[in-house]
């Protein structure tokens, strides 16, 4: 398996950071072991809000050639959902099995058109930002929509990562990634849309 994520200036790191932790780890305990990642971007470096600076693997890859890709919010989202060039770009990854956002990354999933007809959150605070860009709102901290999938604000970012590594590995196995992380969440509600468009 392979994962692009989705860089760019004004990022909230945790966003990434918080999703990242819990994927690696099915990689460092050999449950998927061909699992690889790039840290792509439209430059070669990126700065969060606070100038802290990340070096960027790839830039402007085609996202077809990955089978997930996972886009993070921040500041930066304002501005980069009416970018142009960006949202071409993003929309290279129409086709991948998994097209994944945290907290504001859903305007820019959004943007490429990848939330068309389907049920998303974000931010609490950008819910009417995301209802152009969506068939419906919900306020819940992770959205499966298909395979779009859609968390709220910054620090569910952990919660979808270990959603993630469910949905790839199993129960068992993401639960040994969760004590590993000394991770104890309290119960949250998941929006899962089924195919025929029941939810449960």
């Amino acid at each position: 398996m392979k994962i692009a994520y989705i860089l760019f200036d004004e990022i909230t790191l945790l966003d990434f950071i918080g999703f990242y932790d819990p994927l690696k780890n099915m990689k460092t305990k050999g449950f998927i072991e061909n699992l690889t990642w790039d840290l792509c971007a439209t430059k070669k470096t990126i700065k969060d809000s606070f100038g802290l600076e990340i070096i960027i693997d790839k830039i402007k890859p085609d996202l077809s050639n990955y089978d997930m890709i996972v886009v993070p919010g921040g500041y930066g989202t304002r501005k980069l959902q009416y970018d142009t060039n960006f949202i071409d770009w993003l929309k290279t990854g129409e086709k991948v099995n998994y097209i994944v956002s945290i907290c504001t990354g859903s305007l820019l999933i959004g943007a490429a058109g990848f939330l068309k007809n389907k049920t998303a959150t974000t931010n609490f605070n950008e819910y009417g930002s995301l209802e152009k860009y969506c068939k419906k709102i919900a306020r819940t901290r992770i959205v499966d929509d298909h395979n779009t999938i859609t968390a709220g604000a910054v620090a569910s970012s952990i919660d979808l990562g270990l959603y993630i590594c469910e949905k790839l590995i199993g129960k068992e196995k993401k639960e040994e990634i969760r004590i590993g992380m000394d991770y104890h969440p309290k119960e949250f509600e998941i929006l899962t849309v089924a195919k025929n468009g029941c939810r449960k």
